[in-house]
């Protein structure tokens, strides 16, 4: 198998440590146990190599096999339980997010997926020396369909895995938000074709947001940038044109601050 160019490591970065961790979100953004062809080329990596260090994961317990079959492993399990997702995460990217608040004059927020349908809010930037700032976000949920961030979660599942998580109606909770499925597919479908999702007083009356994807180095989404405010300030035809552009930046910068790799 032809490997493709990696992507430039830190400086005293070790290569087999980088691959092992690309085998590993490989195995965790995949539904099914995966073959070494399988994950070989999801990752784009020789096939030779691939086998030997899902050898070294599975003798360690970091990934399972059965029979030709590998998954992550019982000791990753174990390790994960003792680990708060956040708390190294959130030191890390909290002056990428203040910054951009502070240029956008909005409310900005990251949230770190968790699971396969959720994203957690984790940490919330409002800019300085603004009088009317959003509330504190932190524990909230929304309908899934009616909110920037969902929508980018949805646009990355299957349809019936669309299905599963929204069920059959659809909320309404303001007079614009989306209630008919097919409505709701072509808006996913503009979401996976841009690369950003929108709100426009879906969630609640006078209020819009703008989210954009981070991923791990094998392109899963592990969180969302967003942006929002109110629309008096959000719908002027300047800050709607050049927003999405900016956070998509932006959520890149997160997303090389969280995977200097890729």
């Amino acid at each position: 198998m032809t490997t493709s160019q990696e992507p430039a490591q830190p400086a005293y970065a070790n290569r087999s440590v980088t691959r092992a961790i690309r085998i590993l979100r490989a195995l965790a953004a995949s539904e099914a146990p995966m073959t070494v062809t399988d994950v070989a080329k999801k990752i784009e990596l020789a096939r030779a190599t691939t086998f030997r260090l899902l050898v070294t994961l599975e003798e360690e317990g970091i990934v399972d096999r059965q029979d030709t079959l590998y998954s992550l492993g019982w000791d990753l399990a174990r390790i994960a339980q003792s680990v708060d997702p956040a708390s190294g995460l959130v030191p890390r990217i909290k002056d990428i997010l203040e910054e951009f608040a502070d240029e956008a004059r909005e409310t900005v927020t990251f949230s770190l997926r968790h699971g396969l349908y959720e994203l957690d809010l984790v940490l919330q930037a409002s800019p300085k020396g603004l009088g009317m700032k959003m509330s504190e976000m932190y524990g909230m949920r929304w309908p899934h369909h009616a909110s920037a961030t969902g929508k980018l979660l949805l646009a990355e599942l299957a349809p019936e895995q669309v299905e599963a998580v929204l069920g059959d109606e659809l909320e309404a909770l303001t007079s614009e938000t989306i209630t008919d499925h097919e409505d709701l597919a072509r808006e996913l479908k503009a979401v996976r074709e841009r690369g950003w999702a929108s709100t426009i007083e879906e969630l609640e009356e006078g209020i819009i947001a703008f989210a954009a994807p981070v991923r791990d180095s094998v392109g899963t989404l592990v969180g969302a940038v967003a942006v929002v405010g109110p629309r008096h300030r959000m719908e002027k035809e300047e800050k709607q044109a050049e927003l999405p552009a900016r956070l998509i930046a932006v959520a890149q910068r997160v997303q090389r601050r969280m995977n200097p790799s890729t």
